[in-house]
């Protein structure tokens, strides 16, 4: 069984060079189960809790796979989002040096209140959208 959970852990780490490793257990599982692999060693070799290979052998024997592969998972969006241009605008007209500096320009702009390591993210996210 080690071999198999080493071979399992190489292929899902060549293949989350291109996919990530959540589609990738869910990929596998799926697989596994069509080809009627024990659930127990499913669950073991991919590290699944067996309320998920539950809900997976559900979606596959109801014809429901699509809805395995939805993007649903939960991503809060910031507060910030709603100020972004405003902010950028800010930003572009009067750069500031720190973020120390940006966090208070947003607080001022905005009255909302970050960290600095919130702000770094929120800019980060930003400089990649753009």
């Amino acid at each position: 069984m080690k071999k198999e959970s080493k071979n399992i852990e190489i292929l899902i780490q060549i293949m989350s060079k291109s996919m990530g490793k959540r589609l990738i257990k869910q990929l596998l599982c799926v697989i596994l189960l069509i080809f009627e692999v024990d659930e127990m060693k499913i669950i073991s070799g991919l590290s699944v809790s067996s309320n998920t290979l539950k809900k997976y052998t559900n979606l596959l024997n109801n014809g429901r796979l699509s809805e395995l592969f939805e993007d649903n998972l939960y991503r809060p969006k910031s507060e910030l989002e709603d100020y972004r241009e405003e902010i950028m605008a800010e930003l572009d007209e009067n750069p500031a040096h720190t973020l120390r500096e940006a966090a208070v320009v947003i607080e001022k702009l905005t009255g909302i209140k970050r960290s600095i390591p919130q702000v770094r993210n929120f800019l980060k996210k930003t400089d990649t959208d753009h």
